[in-house]
Formats: structure tokens, C-alpha cells, sequence
């Protein structure tokens, strides 16, 4: 009976270590932006095989990027986040992508970009 309680508690320990390990490998924090001249590059390359209409989205993002409406950028990268079939990889430099853009409207909200503070504002309330 000391035996089989001795090894419940030598289990119990070492399930706790390797769930601590587990846990410590994490990766703490959000992914790294994309640099904002990567973003159509970037964003071709995860979405080749992609749908059609993921690939008219993407389209669509580096024009509004090219043009600089970060506004609209931000409605296409959002809805490319969003897609439900995305891979991990797309959603993953989607995110980035968001990022970016993020910090772009911030910046151009701090400059008096009236359509830039609406969109953040926006994302603000529907949190």
C-alpha cells in the first residue's frame, strides 16, 4: 500500500513537471509585425493556393496599401483573418499584417487622418 501511494505521488509528480515544461515553452506575447513592404509579398505567397475570393481579398489589401488607404487595409486584412478555411500560416501573417496596419492608422490618426481615428475608434468599441 506505501508502494502504490509512493508511486501515485512519484506520477503526479512528474506529469506536474512536464506540464510546467510545457507550459514554459510558450511563446510569450503577439507575433512580430510585418514590415509594411513585406506585407504584399508576404500575403501572396501564404494565400497562392488559397480561394479565389481570398486571393481578389489580397488583391485588394496591397492596393489600399500601395495607395495608402489604411483604412481600407484594415477592412481587408480584418476579413482575412476572419476567413473560417485560413491556414495556421495565413492567419498567422494576416495577424502580422494587422499589426502593421494597426500602428499605420495610429500614425496617421496622430497626424489628423479623420478616416484612420474612426477605424480605431471603431475597433475600440467592438472589442
Amino acid at each position: 500500500m506505501i508502494k502504490t501511494e509512493f508511486s501515485r505521488a512519484v506520477c503526479l509528480f512528474a506529469a506536474l513537471t512536464l506540464f510546467a515544461f510545457a507550459a514554459c515553452n510558450r511563446t510569450a506575447g503577439p507575433p512580430p509585425p510585418l514590415a509594411v513592404e513585406q506585407i504584399p509579398a508576404e500575403m501572396e505567397k501564404v494565400y497562392g493556393k488559397a480561394t479565389q475570393e481570398d486571393k481578389d481579398m489580397v488583391g485588394r489589401l496591397n492596393s489600399a496599401l500601395q495607395n495608402t488607404d489604411y483604412p481600407a487595409a484594415y477592412q481587408f486584412v480584418q476579413a482575412l483573418c476572419n476567413t473560417p478555411v485560413a491556414t495556421k500560416e495565413q492567419r498567422m501573417t494576416s495577424v502580422r499584417a494587422m499589426l502593421t496596419i494597426t500602428s499605420l492608422l495610429q500614425t496617421a490618426q496622430a497626424q489628423g487622418d479623420q478616416n484612420a481615428a474612426a477605424v480605431l475608434s471603431f475597433q475600440k468599441r467592438n472589442r
